[in-house]
């Protein structure tokens, strides 16, 4: 992807991926702690802030991702997400080991590599629905800018 397709298509695929996951946990923090109505919860108002710092995470990972990808073929490019679930992989296999080797004092507790693992097997549907944020813009500003170049031509 290039210039401001690659722009647009970061900035659909970290919105997609913040908002599909920051509205579920959102709505389950009020269910769980039963105000569904009238009260924000502490972490509904955390998740409210920390909003803003993920959408700009996630626009840069994006940004670099798909500049280094091929420009898609297909909405839902399996080719593609793999390489991204990879690219996720390793950065969050590097960090939940970081943070099992951090105490040696104690034994290796293994509940927290149990705990990556079913987090990063949690976030592949995010990434998927990201992924496919992402090429649905590609195409239709292709789309759009073919329509342009047909009508100069």
């Amino acid at each position: 992807m290039r210039s401001w397709s690659l722009v647009f298509s970061s900035v659909s695929a970290s919105l997609v991926s913040v908002f599909s996951f920051v509205i579920p946990f959102c709505l389950f923090l009020n269910y769980r702690q039963n105000h569904l109505l009238h009260v924000v919860s502490d972490g509904m108002e955390v998740m409210m802030y920390l909003t803003p710092i993920l959408i700009v995470l996630a626009f840069i990972f994006y940004l670099i991702v798909f500049a280094v990808l091929k420009l898609p073929t297909q909405i839902f490019d399996s080719y593609q997400f793999l390489k991204i679930s990879f690219v996720i992989l390793v950065a969050w296999a590097l960090l939940v080991l970081m943070i099992l080797f951090e105490d040696q004092v104690n034994h290796i507790d293994f509940s927290t590599l149990k705990i990556g693992i079913l987090m990063y097997f949690m976030m592949l549907p995010i990434l998927a629905l990201s992924c496919m944020g992402a090429n649905s813009c590609y195409f239709v500003m292709n789309k759009v800018n073919q329509k342009k170049n047909m009508i100069l031509f």
